[in-house]
């Protein structure tokens, strides 16, 4: 090569050298940002809560993470600085409170942030009678207990997923007023008719059999009748309810009788659903072949 080139190169080159060596650095970008809220709480039946990442730099979400499986996320972006993030949490049965946190990781440029949201889900309540996990309420809205023990909740038809009120007027989940007076059918309550929340069904009628020798007694609870079965802290009460009965679903035996549905049906040609009655002098399963409105107390799945 040119000695005079090999020279005009070298000179290039630390010419490029110290220009390169001038450039300022390059100040990493701060990424402003805000989360609302920081944490979300749920009952023991689970369900779907959403927290809003919004920016005040350019900024992206990079990846949601979630470190248990029972909480899952899938975000919805309603605009290009606030992202809303839907958090789903499964039904717990048991009675220890869990928790854990969403990780919302963001990157502007080259910088990258982490945040948490911690999500906090309470434990459920059941008592243990003769091996058997009972809820403490009876069902209310499909997939819903009551607000208390004490509380009627609602009456269900055998194998369907509609509930009626436990007080006048009539008028079921559904908005509707008119009872439905046609056959149920099945031998078993479906699943997919069951009005327990997730992790919950109707009880079978062996089930039902254990509170019939339970030890139990004929009380008040807050002004309500009904009976607590079990002992001491494995102690449930089941409120006299009643019942809606006959082709118009009338109200009968609010605060005389109790009446608590069974999944499962007596065998033979007609099929009759087992259910469990009390009042105040005594306990027994019978069965029916009507659509009756009763109870449902739920047991863990």
């Amino acid at each position: 090569m040119n000695p005079t080139l090999l020279k005009l190169t070298a000179f290039l080159l630390i010419v490029a050298g110290a220009l390169t060596s001038c450039d300022p650095p390059v100040e990493p970008v701060e990424i402003e940002y805000t989360i609302s809220p920081t944490s979300l709480n749920f009952d023991a039946t689970g369900g779907e809560a959403e927290f809003t990442v919004s920016f005040k730099s350019p900024a992206v979400v990079e990846s949601i993470d979630v470190l248990d499986t029972w909480c899952q996320v899938h975000t919805n972006s309603v605009s290009p600085v606030n992202v809303n993030v839907i958090v789903t949490v499964d039904s717990h049965t048991d009675k220890e409170v869990r928790n854990t946190s969403v990780v919302v990781n963001m990157k502007s440029g080259e910088t990258k942030l982490s945040a948490t949201v911690e999500i906090t889900q309470e434990g459920a309540e059941w008592v243990l009678i003769d091996d058997i996990k009972w809820a403490t309420r009876n069902v209310d809205m499909p997939g819903t207990f009551a607000a208390t023990p004490q509380d009627a909740g609602m009456f269900y038809q055998w194998n369907r997923k509609v509930g009626w009120s436990a007080t006048d007027p009539l008028i079921n989940s559904n908005g509707d007023i008119w009872w439905n007076s046609s056959a149920t059918e099945g031998n078993t309550w479906e699943k997919a008719n069951d009005p327990c929340p997730a992790g919950w069904r109707v009880p079978t009628w062996f089930e039902l059999r254990s509170l019939v020798n339970a030890d139990s007694e004929w009380t008040t609870v807050n002004g309500v009748t009904g009976r607590i079965f079990g002992s001491d802290d494995n102690s449930l009460f089941l409120p006299a309810a009643g019942c809606r009965v006959n082709s118009a679903g009338q109200l009968l035996y609010q605060g005389s009788d109790g009446i608590y549905w069974s999944s499962t049906t007596e065998s033979g040609p007609y099929n009759y659903r087992r259910y469990l009655i009390f009042d105040n002098t005594n306990v027994n399963i019978r069965y029916t072949p009507s659509t009756d409105g009763f109870s449902v107390r739920c047991v863990v799945e």
